[in-house]
């Protein structure tokens, strides 16, 4: 096992804490149909969680592909996915509107999702710490570099996804 780099670790370990934090309540917001506090509340994932979503697809993910299953990246990939899309629907409604019971639901169901991935994220810890520290401390100096930069969670995936199609029509 690698030295622990505990830079990365407290690091990884404080953006895990205020994403189930924010989800936990953006959870309990839809619990009590309290849509307005719901919307605000993804507007705030929307531009801070976007530093560590990007930081998890574009670096983190990567490194660990040969440390972890590649379908367990793949669900992890499609769960921030689901969670961006949740973000997007609050983000745009427009201020006042109610949700149907049918629709708050979904989206809760959907919250709540998220904050089992977000639990489950935590299962990394293992597979990071069989990074050697020279991996570790370029990861931290990237998540670093992300926190700078401060991308929205909307515009780190409009991104993303523009690169990756771009990828794969090169292959």
């Amino acid at each position: 096992m690698a030295e622990e780099n505990a830079d990365l670790f407290n690091a990884f370990a404080e953006d895990h804490a205020f994403l189930g934090k924010s989800f936990y309540e953006l959870s309990q917001a839809l619990r009590s149909n309290d849509v307005a506090a719901a919307r605000r509340l993804a507007t705030h994932l929307d531009r801070d969680a976007g530093a560590h979503i990007a930081f998890e697809e574009e670096n983190f993910y990567p490194t660990l592909a040969g440390l972890v299953d590649e379908n367990e990246v793949e669900t992890m990939l499609h769960e921030h996915q689901e969670g961006l899309s949740l973000v997007q629907q609050l983000c745009d409604l427009s201020p006042g509107t109610d949700l149907s019971d049918d629709q708050r639901k979904k989206m809760l169901r959907r919250s709540e999702a998220m904050e089992r991935h977000i639990a489950e994220c935590g299962n990394l810890f293992a597979a990071m710490g069989r990074l050697t520290s020279v991996e570790q401390e370029k990861l931290h100096e990237e998540l670093i570099q992300w926190r700078l930069q401060r991308p929205s969670w909307r515009r780190h995936a409009a991104a993303f996804n523009e690169k990756k199609a771009s990828s794969s029509d090169i292959g």
